[in-house]
Parts: structure tokens; C-alpha cells; sequence
């Protein structure tokens, strides 16, 4: 069995995550638990490129196939998650579908373990109005930028 990149002990968590940014009709693909949101993504396997988890996270979860455009942002978050300190590195990915029906419009419920994540379609606007994560893609979501973005965050 191949282990995610997701190290911890009793005082840190050390994960590589990788992300999609999925964008149709100026709204974009998210998904909520209990209110908060996110953009869709998964840990990187150890030996599995960053690409390589992102379409296997989106079949898993969506049953869609996608392709991943190009890397937008290259985020180095810090947390705490209880008494633990978190250091993440997640790449963000313009991704498209290779079928755009494979996604619907209204929301459904992920495909994955993780059953009770509802996936959908928010407005722009609208996402600029939720508790979502990364924080940062409120601000960026407008001015995508045309080479990669290092972003430093502390969430």
C-alpha cells in the first residue's frame, strides 16, 4: 500500500496536498462539510506526482475525468490543528473536464468514503461570501495569473 505525504508525531503534521480550481459559467466547483467549504484535492502519495493525485482524487470523488490546465499557486500553509502544528504545501491546479456533463449543475454527494461531502457549483460571488479554504482564493480567484503564484498563508 502506497502512503499518503502525511507525517505526523505528537506535536506536528507535515502534508503535501494538491488542489484543483474547476471553473464553468463563472462559478466554481467546491465542496462543503458542516458549513465549511473547499476547493476539491487530495494528499499526495508518496511515489504519485501532484497531477497524478489530482485526477485520481477527481475520479474518485466526481467520477469525472479531468485534465489539469496548468499549476496557478504553490501555497506553503501553517495552522494549528489542536495542540499540533501544521506545515503544508499544496499546489493548485487550473483543471477543466474532459467531459463537461460529467459534473452536473445542481450538487450531489461525493462519491468517495467521505460520503457526507456535498459537491457543487457556487457563484463567484457568492464563494466570496462562505468560510472557505484556502482563504486566499477570495482575493485571487479574480486575477488568475498567467505564470505560478508562491503564496505564504497562516491560516
Amino acid at each position: 500500500m502506497i502512503k499518503d505525504w502525511h507525517f505526523r508525531d505528537e506535536t506536528s503534521v507535515c502534508l503535501f496536498r494538491t488542489v484543483g480550481v474547476l471553473l464553468r459559467n463563472n462559478k466554481i466547483f467546491v465542496q462543503c462539510d458542516d458549513g465549511i467549504y473547499a476547493l476539491p484535492g487530495g494528499h499526495v502519495k508518496i511515489s504519485e506526482t501532484s497531477e497524478e493525485t489530482l485526477i485520481r482524487e477527481y475520479k474518485e470523488e466526481t467520477g469525472a475525468k479531468i485534465i489539469c490546465n496548468r499549476l496557478l499557486w504553490v501555497e506553503e500553509t501553517f495552522w494549528e490543528w489542536g495542540n499540533k502544528d501544521v506545515h503544508g504545501i499544496v499546489f493548485y491546479y487550473l483543471i477543466s473536464l474532459e467531459n463537461n456533463t460529467d459534473i452536473p449543475d445542481d450538487c450531489f454527494i461525493s462519491q468517495k468514503d467521505n460520503c457526507n461531502i456535498m459537491l457543487k457549483w457556487v457563484s463567484i460571488e457568492e464563494m466570496k461570501q462562505l468560510q472557505i479554504y484556502p482563504t486566499f482564493i477570495k482575493e485571487k480567484i479574480d486575477n488568475i495569473p498567467d505564470g505560478i503564484e508562491r503564496i505564504i498563508s497562516f491560516e
